[in-house]
């Protein structure tokens, strides 16, 4: 009977601490994706204050799990991962670009209007 009582009474604490400890890592991962999503609208946004024409994001190097995608329509960048989503704001209206962890996608600025004519003088 003693025997019984205490697996009865390990098995109680054990349960007392695995329940917090389990909430501590599911914060730290949705913490750690959030700032993922942080991390990569700041980048982003950069391409867009820079002089450069395009931008190739590959999946795999900033999404941080294999089961995890990226989409970005307007200001709105959203990681899915699972069942959660996490959300950071885009400075720049972008038009809808998804991403997997597989995906290599190349972002590119839309042509201003001179650089358009200058485009059209160069072809001919």
């Amino acid at each position: 009977m003693s025997r019984v009582a205490l697996i009865v009474c390990g098995l109680a604490l054990l349960a007392a601490v695995i329940v917090p400890l389990q909430s501590f890592y599911d914060r730290e991962y949705d913490d750690s994706m959030q700032d993922a999503a942080d991390r990569l609208s700041f980048i982003i946004d950069e391409f867009w204050a820079s002089e450069a024409d395009a931008m190739t994001v590959r999946g795999w190097e900033v999404l941080p799990s294999p089961d995890c995608f990226i989409e970005i329509e307007g200001h709105s960048l959203t990681i899915f991962s699972k069942n959660k989503t996490y959300r950071a704001a885009v400075m720049n209206d972008m038009d809808t670009v998804v991403i997997g962890s597989r995906d290599e996608v190349t972002i590119r600025k839309p042509l201003s209007e001179v650089e358009e004519a200058d485009a059209d003088e160069n072809e001919m």
